[in-house]
């Protein structure tokens, strides 16, 4: 220990009697660990991190962790969510869980109003989640303010409505009030009294969406969500279900028996269907997902992505650590004197590496924790990048015990990694000839008998790592780059929507009387060209299909006919200007009880018509009960509704306002063409929504084209960050390259003073230093490019329109990269030229 502080206390004198190098060496450390650190953060909070709560790996999801929002009908296969009848079944029967509870899959977003002295009454939008009464006693969650819910809340109904809220609601909307418990919030038309607060670290059980508030799922507005439908194959599944296993039961164990529990409820619910349907109403099963983790909106798009960005930030990192240990191979080439001495008076070779490896670790650590510093600021970034619009992602990527392991971890092997070659270096000095003055070892490096050295070995390792990079970068830029360009199908540009969604809250009358009312007002404000509605929308994430049959067409063997369809107002596809094809778009003429007709789209007159007119052909379509039989009356152009990579796809339409439409899909987008000035025309539409229904929401209003930029949040941020992870490693690269023939030329200075006397040309000299430099170069590009054709093929599935093997991008970024090193390797080229051969006759 004492040897030990006595190396710590030299490597910092050595350090502050070099500010210049420290500097440099603090930098570049710390670049690469502070990338290395953001990164991680964010995957630890989406990937890694498990759920703050008591014994998180006895939690399991009988639901899709990662699935959300609302199925409707019925599901075959692995269960997705529940409707909330199949959660009573399941928690009351099962025989292996010691707790279940269910929660609201999608995340609402309400306007919320505190109750009570001092208050301005004005709502503020809030998430809440709604949750059945065993939540918090089923996770292990408690309160730091009055109380958590309790079971009994399931029986209760919601003639008790009460509420928990976030500590970060409790500290950002009451600023920490220690009078909270029994205040109100007004949520809907609903009185809610705050019973608790939840513990500070805990932020709900999905990852990506943090709650404001927990509310019973029994005071759910509409009672039919909470009952049992009539048509078991029309069940309405917007719930996550997570249980806690009893310690002495196993996963397999569990899922087994509770599969049975599921089968006897499938069995007691499949009386009412035909001997054809059972089979595939009984296909049903639970998968029992691991719950240590919580649920996730973002696992799915994120987290490949963030594995490769962690990859990428690595190959900075080893970039770094070869520039610096090039620097200080360079400064033990100066020290050689020293360490002779050191050795001549006693010290072993051990003894000489220990204090190296003392002072490297020394660097490597104050690196990290200027990297912790920048990875902080960081992490702001990535938040914005990994958000979409203006809501920010609720990540808790706040410093923990596991980024400070990570962070040391990673300091520490830094030291090692930059500090072992030049520790090995000094150890092997050749005392004689040192102490002699003979010693003519090669600036930068230990010598090989080709001529090679350490210093160069690290250049071309730099070089290929940050040749690797850029072909990361250029292929996701070139993929994104191929995303912008997708033909919609339709003129986005001045296009907004918005979305209605009736309730008995907030609107008495009938849903389709409050749609024909707003859209007759929106059509009436200046600067609108053109109105419509649809129930799916464009990129709201709200997509159905129907199984379909056609007059005529007879399915291949096993062929699976189905088709993706849409509900649309009169002068829909004049609206958002999708082009039509053949014959006429829905009107007013087709509302009511007129006979049922629709518009197909290119995709599904090719697909099952051929080369033969559609219209006026019979299509039927069913999703068990919903059945629509009409007629074809016009074929318009493909387009996309929620999805860039993927084919359009069949599309039917048919029309908004008529009979056969579902009275429970109340809700609609709509469409508006503007003319004249966005701003001021959706301030005008918001005025007539409130005009028409006072108790509704204020409508987010949102151009197309914001809808269609949010979809491509997960490329952007994989783009721009591999873009600026590439420049980095570039830029690294080329101070190594730049570094190794600064000191190669000036480790010459006497043998180009020697050439240059006996008649070589200034010419001469700059090919002589820059073919050496570009011999470097050209083997990193080789080994580079050998290891991106390996590393690139795991990207497949990140890319559109682009192959992993790119020969476009490959050599583009190759000759950038090689352009970019004859331009460091020209600089001290160009200095050798100025070499005066009488002062480099006498430099040594």
């Amino acid at each position: 220990m004492e040897t030990l502080l006595r190396d710590i206390r030299y490597g910092i004198r050595s350090l502050l009697k070099h500010p210049g190098f420290t500097a440099i060496t603090l930098i570049t450390l710390s670049l690469g660990i502070g990338a290395n650190t953001a990164i991680f953060s964010v995957v630890n909070a989406v990937l890694v991190r498990e759920l703050p709560v008591k014994d998180p790996r006895q939690l399991v999801f009988l639901s899709n962790p990662d699935r959300h929002g609302v199925n409707g009908g019925q599901e075959a296969g692995d269960r997705r969510l529940f409707a909330y009848h199949e959660f009573e079944f399941l928690r009351d029967h099962n025989q292996v869980f010691s707790g279940v509870v269910a929660v609201q899959s999608a995340l609402s977003t309400m306007p919320v109003t505190v109750v009570g002295a001092g208050q301005s009454g004005e709502a503020e939008r809030a998430r809440i989640s709604q949750v059945s009464g065993a939540y918090f006693s089923v996770l292990g969650v408690n309160a730091v303010r009055g109380r958590t819910f309790t079971a009994e809340l399931d029986r209760i109904g919601n003639g008790n409505p009460v509420a928990v809220i976030s500590y970060s609601y409790w500290k950002n909307r009451f600023a920490l009030d220690p009078a909270i418990v029994s205040r109100r919030l007004l949520v809907g038309k609903t009185s809610f009294e705050i019973i608790g607060v939840a513990q500070p670290e805990f932020s709900g059980e999905t990852v990506g969406s943090a709650p404001d508030a927990w509310i019973p799922l029994t005071t759910q507005s509409d009672a039919g969500l909470l009952a049992a439908p009539r048509d078991v194959r029309n069940k309405y599944m917007w719930l996550q279900v997570v249980a806690r296993l009893k310690p002495e039961l196993t996963v397999e164990q569990a899922k087994a028996s509770i599969n049975l529990t599921l089968q006897q409820m499938l069995e007691s619910e499949a009386n009412q269907l035909s001997a054809a349907e059972r089979p595939g109403y009984l296909n049903q099963r639970i998968a029992l997902a691991d719950g240590s983790r919580g649920a996730s909106t973002l696992r799915n798009s994120f987290g490949k992505p963030l594995l490769i960005l962690m990859g990428l930030s690595g190959l900075v990192l080893l970039i770094a650590c070869s520039n610096v240990a090039n620097l200080l191979l360079a400064r033990a080439t100066r020290q050689q004197k020293e360490i002779a001495v050191r050795v001549a008076l006693g010290a072993g070779r051990r003894r000489v590496i220990q204090t190296f490896l003392t002072e490297s670790l020394l660097v490597a650590l104050l690196a990290g924790g200027l990297g912790l510093l920048l990875a902080q600021w960081a992490d702001v970034l990535l938040l914005q990048l990994v958000s979409s619009g203006g809501t920010q992602v609720p990540l808790d990527l706040r410093l923990d015990t596991s980024m400070f392991g990570f962070t040391l971890a990673i300091s520490t092997l830094t030291g090692i990694l930059f500090g072992l070659a030049p520790a090995l270096r000094v150890a092997r000095v050749d005392l004689n000839s040192i102490l002699k003055g003979t010693a003519k070892e090669p600036v930068g490096g230990v010598s090989h008998s080709s001529g090679v050295t350490v210093g160069k070995i690290l250049v071309v390792g730099q070089v290929a790592l940050s040749l690797i990079s850029l072909i990361v970068a250029g292929l996701l830029v070139h993929s994104f780059q191929k995303l912008t360009h997708v033909e919609l199908g339709y003129d986005s540009s001045h296009l907004l929507q918005f979305g209605i969604y009736p309730s008995p809250d907030n609107y008495k009358g009938s849903a389709n009387q409050l749609h024909q009312e707003v859209l007759a007002r929106i059509q009436a404000i200046p600067g609108v060209a053109g109105a419509s509605l649809s129930l799916s929308g464009f990129f709201s994430w709200m997509t159905s299909g129907m199984n379909i049959s056609i007059e005529g067409y007879v399915p291949a063997s096993g062929e699976q006919m189905g088709a993706f369809n849409d509900y649309v107002g009169p002068n829909y596809f004049s609206t958002a200007r999708i082009p039509l094809l053949l014959g006429r778009e829905i009107g007013p003429q087709d509302e009511g009880n007129a006979p049922l007709v629709g518009v197909i789209n290119q995709t599904m007159a090719r697909t099952y018509f051929g080369e033969t007119n559609p219209i006026g052909r019979q299509v039927k379509a069913n999703l068990p009960p919903m059945k629509l039989d009409f007629v074809v009356v016009g074929v318009v152009a493909d387009s996309k509704h929620s999805d860039l990579r993927t084919p359009s796809g069949s599309w039917f339409y048919t029309p908004f306002f008529h009979s056969s439409r579902d009275p429970g899909f109340s809700w609609a987008m709509n469409e508006v063409r503007v003319s004249g000035n966005a701003a001021a025309v959706a301030t005008a539409i918001r005025a007539a929504v409130k005009e028409t229904a006072p108790l509704m929401d204020t409508p987010q209003i949102q151009s197309i084209d914001e809808l269609v930029g949010q979809t491509l949040t997960t490329e952007r941020m994989l783009t721009q960050l591999a873009s600026f992870f590439g420049l980095l490693a570039l830029l690294l690269a080329s101070i190594g390259l730049y570094g190794v023939m600064s000191y190669n030329v000036a480790g010459k200075t006497n043998e180009i003073g020697i050439r240059m006397a006996l008649g070589a040309q200034t010419g001469d000299v700059l090919r002589l230093v820059l073919r050496q430099g570009m011999l470097l170069t050209a083997v990193g590009v080789a080994i580079g490019l050998a290891g991106a054709l390996a590393l690139t093929r795991l990207m497949r599935t990140l890319l559109f329109g682009v192959t992993p093997t790119d020969a476009f991008t490959f050599t583009v970024v190759s000759l950038a990269l090689i352009t970019v090193a004859l331009l460091a390797c020209y600089i001290p080229a160009r200095r050798a030229t100025k070499v005066d051969p009488l002062v480099a006759l006498r430099y040594e």
